[in-house]
């Protein structure tokens, strides 16, 4: 039985000490990582059931698991500071899976990072705060965090987190994230977030050098389709 989602033990980094599940090729012999990460309501051993879908010789999956199993407690569209302390934790937790993988000799260009709903939001935030070249980011169902996307580009640099151009509100000054590949996917009906969201972010990504795309499924609502599959798993073998 995997261990349950704890609550949080800290008020201040409500993330800490939370499990961060693994699957794949041990850390002797992998050569390249995914890190998961689950949404809302969600568990880190559940996000690593997709695996099957795209299990590769040589990489190793990372899920970090949330606090009572979610990564913040606002709305996508609100502010990013009403999400704090949640979110700075939640970026740590992001943090100490590359941490992982270093450890393992896999530098952070062979690491692709993966999330769905509140998960793809985590991810992107972090690759905007924490600009460099990555393996990837497929993110879906979900773009970045706040009420105006459009701003997130006129930052004077600073970081909050392990990169250098990065401001504590994820404004990014230079296109430095040197062409990481980069894909956002959404239903167009989805409920959850608008479609003008998911593809601000990918202009957003654009603007700051990622290689990044976007794409709206009819009919798909809040879920993962077969296609997105086939995205990450043509990030990943990239890396194979």
């Amino acid at each position: 039985m995997s261990p349950r989602p704890t609550a949080p033990r800290s008020a201040t980094d409500p993330h800490e000490g939370q499990e961060i599940a693994t699957a794949g090729a041990p850390p002797q012999v992998a050569d390249a990582a995914v890190v998961m990460l689950h949404g809302r309501g969600s568990k880190a051993r559940h996000v690593l059931t997709l695996v099957d879908e795209f299990l590769h010789r040589g990489v190793m999956y990372l899920a970090p698991q949330a606090a009572g199993s979610s990564w913040y407690p606002a709305p996508a569209t609100s502010p990013t500071e009403r999400n704090e302390p949640w979110l700075s934790s939640a970026l740590g937790r992001v943090s100490a899976a590359l941490d992982i993988a270093a450890d393992a000799g896999i530098p952070p260009e062979r690491v692709v990072f993966f999330g769905f709903s509140q998960g793809a939001c985590l991810a992107a935030e972090f690759a905007v705060r924490n600009p460099r070249r990555y393996g990837g980011l497929v993110a879906l169902s979900g773009g970045l965090l706040g009420p105006d996307l459009a701003s997130r580009t006129d930052g004077d640099g600073g970081n909050d987190g392990d990169g250098d151009d990065g401001d504590n509100n994820g404004h990014v000054a230079d296109t430095c994230l040197d062409g990481t590949p980069v894909f956002f996917g959404s239903g167009r009906d989805d409920t959850r977030v608008e479609a003008d969201r998911v593809e601000a972010s990918a202009r957003v990504f654009s603007t700051l050098g990622a290689d990044a795309t976007s794409r709206l499924y009819e009919g798909l609502g809040h879920a993962i389709n077969d296609d997105e599959i086939r995205v990450i798993d043509s990030f990943i073998e990239r890396l194979s």
